[in-house]
């Protein structure tokens, strides 16, 4: 039997607008850097951590996981991949994560895939509270081995913590 493995999945901050720039050239704007302020503060008073992180290559998921990690004492290595763009595919990125050596794993990344690979792993209907807006984080748990195989734990959603 696998030990279980516990899934962080933080959609960006709030992003400049759609405009004639590449999508993937969008930054965070000022209200997107306190939202992922305010969500790193939340995550960091439930004393949990992450071995690992993974960030999509988009500036604004890049740009969250700086402000993000500045929050905690973070040596974490941060990789990059292309797996976890919007445009993700969840039965893919499942499989590449019970590839992971590792027990606790955070990603950063978008929507509409954000809300998809939690509604995918999830083992039950999701609160209707997950809506996966801005900087909202989502903490999963289970043995990643087929879809609806993890527990829903907890969200943080800066929405909620105003």
């Amino acid at each position: 039997m696998m030990q279980p493995k516990r899934i962080y999945i933080l959609r960006h901050g709030n992003a400049e607008p759609y405009s004639a720039t590449l999508d993937e050239q969008r930054q965070l704007t000022e209200l997107g850097v306190a939202e992922v302020e305010s969500t790193a503060r939340a995550f960091s008073e439930r004393c949990e951590s992450f071995d690992a992180v993974f960030v999509s290559p988009y500036i604004r998921a890049q740009q969250t996981s700086k402000v993000f990690l500045a929050a905690f004492d973070s040596t974490k290595n941060v990789v990059t991949s292309s797996l976890i763009t919007p445009y993700g595919n969840v039965m893919d990125v499942a499989a590449w994560l019970v590839a992971q050596p590792y027990q606790s794993i955070l990603l950063i990344t978008h929507q509409p895939f954000a809300y998809q690979l939690v509604e995918y792993l999830a083992d039950e209907v999701l609160p209707t509270s997950v809506s996966m807006s801005t900087a909202t984080l989502v903490s999963l748990e289970g043995e990643l081995l087929a879809s609806a195989c993890c527990q829903f734990r907890w969200c943080i959603s800066p929405l909620e913590l105003k």
